[in-house]
């Protein structure tokens, strides 16, 4: 009864809303394109509905369907549907049951499956726990073992503290045991033991109370046949250098013993050292004064005196240098005779203000030679039999000649400073290999080797006080200095200062001698009449005192390079080369006043400048401190050295002195030298010259000039030559820098007038006696090291 009305009421609306949808049809073309919402109200919510339903009620809409018999039709539909699935199941049913069979069978696997699954994650359950259980148990098992290997090693580290096994004590304390490789080892065992001994004390007192006098006794042992081995090793009396040398390489290796000794007995160690000391200063002291005794038998005789050193006497000298033409000789004679004096000179190994050979010893390789072997008696042994090991060696070939006396021919004799260098560098090598020993096998120092070569440094420094004393050798006191310092500076490289202050000492001694003497000779000189030395003034040589001035300047020159700046020597040094160059200008001054010829006293100048600038050129100290012999007198520019640039200024006035004098001693050549430096500057400056005003300045004059010039300008050079040989014999640096500015004077006239033919005199270029720069050519073989430019080159 409920379900008419609503039917009915339902027809109503349906009505209603029908009509209204006509009405509002054309209100609906009105609005196009319509959607749900616009229809429903903007409220709707179309999510729900697909866009295809959106449209199918839109078209139905628009048509104007009526809804329920819309809905009927949708409701046929579904129900036809429904039949036809119906029967489309029931045509399948058979297929249905067989796949519900299969479903079944299937859960029924899928069940048995899963059971299984359960209990296999149940024993993964209870495998895990149990290897949590077994990891539990390693782990515990792991400690217990890891505390009884501590224990264990404890353990057994204190048994082998305070239990002594008797074939352990048996190897100690034997005394048919020697001290080898296997003892040491022992006897580090034993200093664990003492040092672990007292660490267990505190542990177990009465355990190690019943052990311990049987260490100290083991101790005691040990200590007492160390003590006994070091002093027959150490103490023995060896006959050869070499032996003790080789027993010390041996005891460096066991440098332990002596650390044990000094451990546990710094008493006994302290009495080894004691007694090593007194027996090897008796030992180096006996072999090295024995050795420098030996040296100072082959020192040579005719030493430098006072009277060599002042030079009073001068007949002597006369016969050497003098060379004052003899009325009943010939020119040739003479020359022959200067010659002969030049070689002598040159043949000569040192004098006393000269290093001649001796400058060798400032050669690295020959400052590290072995030292010089004295000859022995067929009974007694070599010195040097044992090699030098602390020293290297560079060259032993220059040494053959020490050891070829030993067969009972004469000996070499040897100046002072040759034998102290053997002195020094064998002291050097003794007192070398004996520290390295000392700091290897005792861990001492300096204080050790002191005591052991006090008095053989004392020694030393006796004889050097001795030979000080009555020495007049210059170059030979300035040659030890430098030796010394060369020789502390290498013992300072290989770690060793032990000679330092001894160096220092026989330094300040030769150094106050060296100034003594400088002070002496200065004095000398100043209190010495001209009339002493105007016996060997002779215009054509040096005289004999500038040659020693030069020697000396040149020696202490060469000499100072190898001593460090910083210190009171090397002011002493520069001081006395500074004076020297002083008084050498002033004596030359002195001198030359002796003369009485203009010509003579030039050439006398240039002789004795050139001599000091050869010298000082011939012996270049070069960077390592060696000595070079210069090659025409050009290592050293001498123009930049500070030594050299005095004395070569002044050599360069009275060379050019000398030249112009011999040039206008040449007639022939006089007017072309006049007429270039008269007009050459002028027209080099550009200056105009007026030809009317100048009447010697033309064309024909200066074709006369040309032509004399042409036919003696090389006979003029071969002249002036042959007369700086004549007049310069004795000192090839004059004569080689004579001839030099010879030829740059004529070259630099030639060229003066070339210019002024080039600008003046045109026509004169095609002159046959003008032949421009082939003369240059010419010039520049004659001295292919002089730089002489073209005419027209800048």
């Amino acid at each position: 009864m409920t379900s008419t009305p609503s039917k009915h009421l339902m027809k109503q609306s349906s009505k209603l809303l029908l009509e209204d949808l006509r009405k509002d049809r054309e209100e609906l073309d009105e609005l196009g394109e319509l959607d749900i919402t616009t229809i429903l109200g903007s409220d709707f919510d179309d999510d729900s509905i697909s866009a295809a339903d959106q449209e199918l009620i839109k078209d139905a809409l628009i048509k104007g369907y009526d809804l329920r018999q819309y809905s009927k039709d949708v409701e046929n539909n579904l129900n036809q549907m429904d039949k036809m699935t119906i029967n489309d199941y029931f045509q399948e049913r058979e297929n249905f049951l067989t796949l519900y069979t299969q479903i079944q069978v299937v859960d029924g696997v899928l069940e048995t499956l899963e059971t299984m699954l359960n209990n296999y994650y149940n024993d993964l359950k209870s495998i895990g726990s149990e290897m949590n259980s077994l990891q539990e148990r390693s782990m515990s098992m792991n400690h217990k073992l890891n505390n009884r290997k501590l224990f264990d090693e404890k353990l057994s580290k204190f048994l082998d503290a305070v239990i002594i096994d008797p074939e352990f004590y048996n190897d100690l304390t034997n005394s048919k045991n020697g001290i080898d490789d296997y003892y040491i080892s022992n006897l580090t065992k034993l200093d664990t033991k003492i040092t672990l001994f007292d660490d267990y004390k505190k542990i177990s007192p009465t355990i190690c109370a019943m052990n311990e006098p049987q260490l100290s006794k083991l101790t005691v042992a040990s200590i007492q046949k160390i003590q006994k081995y070091l002093a027959i090793t150490l103490n023995s009396n060896f006959k050869k250098l070499a032996e003790k040398k080789q027993k010390q390489k041996q005891l460096a290796n066991m440098g332990y013993l002596f650390q044990f000794l000094f451990k546990y007995s710094q008493y006994i160690a302290s009495e080894v050292i004691l007694s090593y000391v007194e027996n090897n200063e008796k030992y180096f002291t006996s072999f090295y004064k024995a050795y420098v005794n030996a040296l100072l038998k082959l020192l040579e005789d005719g030493a430098p005196g006072k009277n060599d050193f002042i030079n009073i006497g001068t007949g002597k000298i006369k016969s050497l240098f003098n060379s004052t033409p003899n009325k009943n000789n010939s020119q040739q004679n003479q020359q022959q005779q200067q010659q002969q004096q030049q070689q002598q000179q040159q043949q000569q190994l040192h004098t006393t203000f000269s290093m001649g050979n001796r400058c060798e010893l400032l050669i690295k390789e020959v400052l590290e030679l072995p030292p010089i072997e004295p000859p022995q008696s067929s009974s007694s042994i070599p010195f040097l039999e044992a090699a030098l090991e602390f020293i290297p060696i560079v060259n032993n070939n220059n040494n053959n000649n020490n050891n070829n006396n030993l067969n009972g021919k004469e000996s070499v004799k040897y100046s002072f400073d040759q034998l102290f260098r053997s002195m020094i560098y064998f002291l050097m090598d003794i007192l070398g290999s004996e520290t390295l020993f000392v700091k290897d096998f005792f861990l001492g120092g300096e204080d050790i080797i002191i005591s052991i070569f006090t008095r053989s440094i004392n020694h030393l420094v006796e004889v050097t006080d001795n030979y000080l004393g009555n020495s007049y050798d210059v170059v030979g006191l300035v040659m030890m200095i430098s030796m010394l310092y060369r020789y502390k500076s290498m013992m300072n490289e290989r770690g060793v200062n032990a000679l330092d202050r001894p160096f220092d000492r026989l330094i300040t001694m030769i150094t106050n001698r060296f100034a003594k003497l400088f002070s002496l000779y200065l004095d000398h000189i100043k209190n010495t009449s001209i009339k002493d030395l105007k016996a060997g003034i002779s215009s054509n040589s040096p005289h004999y005192v500038i040659r020693k001035y030069a020697d000396f300047i040149t020696t202490i020159q060469a000499v100072s390079a190898n001593i460090p700046t910083q210190c009171d020597c090397q002011t002493i040094l520069c001081k006395a080369v500074s004076e020297l160059k002083d008084s050498c200008n002033a004596l030359i001054n002195r001198l030359v006043q002796e003369i009485e010829s203009k010509d003579d006293q030039i050439i006398f100048l240039v002789n004795n400048y050139a001599i000091v600038v050869q010298s000082i050129q011939e012996y270049v100290v070069s960077s390592n401190g060696t000595g070079g012999s210069a090659t025409n007198g050009d290592i050293i520019p001498p123009d930049q050295d500070i030594t050299i640039k005095p004395f070569y200024k002044s050599f360069q006035s009275v060379a050019k002195k000398y030249i112009d004098t011999q040039i206008t001693n040449l007639k022939y050549l006089s007017h072309f030298i006049s007429f270039s430096w008269e007009w050459g500057p002028l027209v080099e400056s550009n200056v105009k010259i007026d030809l009317k005003e100048n009447p010697s300045f033309n064309a024909s004059n200066v074709t006369k000039i040309l032509h004399a010039f042409e036919q003696n300008w090389r006979s003029a050079i071969a002249a002036i030559r042959n007369n700086s040989i004549n007049h310069f014999s004795q000192c090839q640096y004059a004569q080689t820098q004579i001839f030099n500015l010879v030829i740059t004077e004529i070259y630099t006239c030639y060229r003066m007038l070339a210019i002024i033919i080039d600008k003046y005199f045109d026509s004169l270029k095609s002159d046959p006696n003008f032949k421009s720069d082939k003369i240059i050519d010419e010039m520049k073989e004659m001295n292919p090291n002089l730089n002489l430019k073209y005419i027209h080159q800048e």
